[in-house]
């Protein structure tokens, strides 16, 4: 155990600090907690390739399936802020060893259900499991990483949530090809528990870990804290009372409006860039899915550069806060030019390099929206409620945005007023970070 004397600002301001060589024990956390989010997204996404089949052997009509792919969405979202708050509560390991076990036994079970109401019930208990991955995995980035790191490490495994976008329809294809859908699930579902083995070897608190140097160990501390040194009761546990005071403040409601914002169009690539692609720019059923892979192959660069870019803006002078928001802002405003161009174009490549910068500019965001959670706070008790509470606000706008975009489709017979709204929602979002996200929350 490792046992330091608070720094003073003083302190932290004259010294000069130095990465520990050889001293990369923080790196091997956050690459388990990659493995974790790329483990998370196969199981969430490999319905949807699978959904083709299932229907054919089981029976299943396009609109029951419709309603077995979206009842993932609404758990998920509302379960967001319970589990932030049980994450601040009891801790990162001990939510997210429960979390991986529970959505890895939910996803081997799914392989066997074999009726519309039990697979609704399956990607319910999916969604529920797999919402504190996330709270958990900022809380442990929170634990393990200086300030001047945290956004490109949230980056890190962030951009694992691409990976498992990118890889999750060829391993789910090779699977069922070779051994069937029922298999497939129940071999992605046991990944899970071979990397929850490996979070559980490997994860403790940095002041608990027996393998973390001393030296190591003062780095992690040396940006840390700062805000903390004046509450000497950050060790207490979050109660649902605390929890509720952090729905007052204005910055909370500016974090939710403004992911609700950009999920919305993040589901809207997810949901209705495949149909988009055949329907108004006529690319063929066999190009589409390499053409639609192109966005998200440049999102996973898009997230890693995002979390870097906000950290440089951060060594410079900026405070951790405004280098956080104002990547968030950039991000957000050069999306939406992108989309509300796209909205108007009628050639097939210039439309398709606009959705891929599009999706890139969005990316920038993805590791600063996270990594927020730990600076919009003063006490880190916080972190993974106001990280839930944020996301909760973003899945309720991916929930929405594939009803929407359909409505505003069929209706009106073309994808160019559904471009048009999801374009002024990035704008939105960049007003939410940029403009009313001005102040830290003062818990």
């Amino acid at each position: 155990m490792h046992n330091m004397a608070p720094h003073t600002e003083m302190e932290f301001t004259n010294r000069s600090l130095i990465r520990p060589r050889g001293k990369n024990l923080r790196w091997v956390i956050v690459a388990i907690i990659t493995l974790l989010s790329i483990a998370n997204y196969l199981d969430r996404g490999n319905l949807s390739v699978a959904a083709p089949l299932i229907m054919k052997d089981l029976h299943i009509n396009a609109a029951a399936m419709g309603v077995i792919l979206s009842s993932f969405v609404w758990p998920y979202a509302i379960m967001n802020l319970p589990s932030g708050w049980a994450v601040d509560r009891f801790g990162a390991k001990i939510l997210m060893s429960a979390a991986v076990g529970f959505w890895s036994v939910v996803a081997i079970a799914t392989g066997f259900m074999r009726t519309v109401g039990a697979f609704i019930i399956a990607r319910v208990l999916l969604g529920v499991g797999e919402s504190a991955m996330f709270p958990a995995a900022i809380k442990a980035t929170n634990a393990w990483f200086p300030q001047n790191e945290k956004g490109t490490a949230t980056s890190i495994f962030i951009a694992g949530t691409q990976v498992g976008l990118a890889i999750s329809p060829i391993l789910s294809t090779a699977l069922m090809l070779a051994f069937g859908w029922p298999a497939m699930f129940v071999i992605i579902g046991a990944l899970g528990f071979l990397v929850l083995i490996g979070w559980i070897a490997l994860y403790r608190e940095p002041e608990l870990h027996k393998r973390l140097s001393l030296e190591e160990f003062q780095y992690i501390q040396s940006y840390s804290g700062l805000a903390e040194t004046s509450n000497t009761n950050t060790d207490t546990p979050i109660t649902f009372l605390q929890w509720l005071k952090l729905f007052r403040y204005l910055p909370t409601w500016a974090m939710i409006i403004g992911d609700f914002a950009l999920q919305y169009l993040f589901w809207f690539y997810i949901a209705w860039l495949p149909t988009y692609l055949e329907k108004t720019q006529h690319f063929s059923i066999s190009n589409t899915g390499l053409v639609a892979s192109l966005p998200f192959i440049a999102g996973t660069l898009g997230v890693l550069i995002g979390g870097r870019i906000s950290d440089r803006f951060i060594a410079k002078g900026m405070t951790r806060l405004d280098g956080r928001r104002h990547t968030i802002a950039l991000g957000a405003v050069l999306t939406a030019a992108a989309l509300l161009i796209t909205a108007f174009v009628h050639s097939p490549t210039i439309a398709v390099t606009l959705l891929t910068i599009g999706m890139f500019t969005y990316s920038l965001c993805s590791a600063p929206i996270w990594a927020l959670a730990t600076d919009v706070v003063k006490t880190k008790k916080y972190v993974a409620s106001i990280g839930s509470i944020q996301n909760f606000g973003g899945f309720l706008g991916g929930a929405f945005a594939p009803i929407i975009t359909g409505i505003l489709v069929a209706s009106l017979g073309g994808f160019t007023i559904a471009l048009l709204v999801t374009g002024i929602l990035a704008l939105v979002s960049a007003i939410m970070y940029g403009l009313v996200l001005k102040k830290t929350i003062p818990l």
